[in-house]
């Protein structure tokens, strides 16, 4: 086998393991002993680089080269393809990690009845949006007809106590215009005693119905609750209602089930704004910078979702899991983020991370490996596998692979990375 051979042989484990099946290609390049050990694997023996290698001529590097893209100056017209120069810079340091979306905890509402009774209808299911006063379930209330009969009672108490009220009233009225004459004075006192007692009475009454009358608009008609029909002595339906727009977290009951004070009947998030919660280990949230940016990823579009501001770092490590707890506050406006959803999130760190500065645009991955690729040419492109240490605000900085000053391909480079794989691939 020639060097060139041997080259070659190596470099098509690009992304993957060497014929020894046990080697890897870290991002920084290939290192001088997984390249011995390579050359070893593929059966070139020891001495071969000297051996093969005509007198008089350079001994070849021990770095393989990276492939060579070729294409027309009119392709990379309809490409779009774009280049600049790698320029030397710094970004604030990242730290990847799984987030997932939850409720804030002070935007939960987990809603009772006020009365027991049993369920008539259930109007909503889990993940539903819902307004302000909509119905989420009605049920038969117990307990509002009871409170109806004792506001009549009450009532019936009033109306005779304010009689009573009157008529002694009129007795006293009477005492004093004859008191002296018909009337004694001691009569006239007793009477007027009699006076106070019956307007006591009648504020006590008052007080009974008005306390009833409370708890049947307050707790019956509440921002939770809606008497059907508050004229109707004989209706004992209650409807249970969203106190604000929001999302059913949970429904707790069904049909037919009996309820209390104690049940909780439905769960309402407001998720105007949301928590983005991760898990991490703890000496990575020593390095979070608290009150930092956060950049919650979609996987499945590989573009930023939302911006967040980083409200709380955890000092303990949950003892199940050995993690620690960071969560920072997002807008929710638009409701695209839901409770319950995963998504890939960036940290940031207090440490800022130096290299090579380039559009995110210009990093592609290459079979698990982030590579650019760098313009050797009109029409020539060499792909350079790279480490990325950061990225922020549509920019990435580049730890090794890169030197500052070279063209970088920074938009087209899905085209040459097409291009370069169905070459690979034996394609035309």
């Amino acid at each position: 086998m020639s060097i060139s051979q041997a080259q070659s042989a190596l470099y098509t484990r690009w992304a993957g393991q060497l014929e020894c099946g046990y080697l890897r290609r870290d991002r920084k390049g290939w290192s001088a002993l997984a390249l011995a050990l390579g050359l070893f694997c593929v059966g070139l023996p020891a001495g071969a680089w000297a051996g093969d290698v005509p007198a008089g001529e350079a001994a070849p590097s021990a770095q393989p080269q990276a492939p060579e893209v070729t294409l027309t100056v009119a392709a990379q017209q309809n490409a779009g393809l774009e280049t600049s120069h790698a320029q030397a810079g710094a970004l604030t340091g990242t730290i990847d990690a799984m987030a997932m979306i939850q409720p804030e905890a002070g935007h939960l509402v987990r809603i009772h009845p006020a009365g027991a009774g049993k369920v008539l209808t259930v109007s909503v299911v889990p993940g539903q949006q819902v307004n302000a006063g909509d119905v989420l379930l009605t049920y038969q209330n117990n307990a509002l007809h009871g409170v109806r009969l004792q506001m009549t009672k009450a009532q019936a108490a009033l109306s005779t106590a304010q009689a009573a009220l009157q008529n002694a009233r009129a007795t006293y009225e009477r005492g004093r215009a004859l008191e002296g004459g018909a009337v004694s004075v001691g009569e006239t006192r007793r009477r007027f005693a009699a006076l106070r007692a019956a307007e006591d009475d009648v504020q006590a009454r008052q007080a009974d119905l008005d306390t009833l009358r409370h708890q049947l608009e307050r707790e019956y008609n509440s921002v939770t609750e809606s008497d059907v029909s508050p004229n109707d002595r004989e209706d004992e339906t209650s409807r249970i209602i969203a106190p604000r727009a929001g999302e059913v977290q949970k429904v707790g009951v069904g049909v037919a089930d009996d309820i209390g004070p104690n049940t909780e009947l439905v769960t309402l998030a407001d998720l105007s704004t949301v928590w983005i919660v991760s898990d991490i280990l703890p000496q990575d949230a020593q390095r979070v910078q608290p009150g930092g940016v956060q950049v919650t990823v979609s996987e499945r579009q590989g573009r930023p979702v939302v911006r967040s501001t980083i409200t709380a770092i955890g000092y303990l490590a949950d003892p199940a899991t050995g993690l620690v707890r960071v969560i920072s506050r997002a807008d929710n406006a638009d409701g695209r983020l839901h409770p319950g959803m995963f998504l890939t999130t960036r940290l940031p760190t207090r440490d800022p991370v130096s290299g090579v500065v380039v559009p995110a645009s210009a990093v592609v991955d290459i079979d698990g490996v982030s590579t650019v690729f760098v313009a050797k040419g009109p029409e020539r492109f060499q792909a350079r596998s790279v480490h990325v240490g950061a990225e922020q605000d549509g920019k990435a900085v580049i730890v090794s692979g890169l030197a500052a000053g070279e063209m970088v391909v920074t938009q087209g480079a899905f085209t040459l990375k097409s291009v370069m794989l169905k070459s690979s691939m034996g394609g035309d």
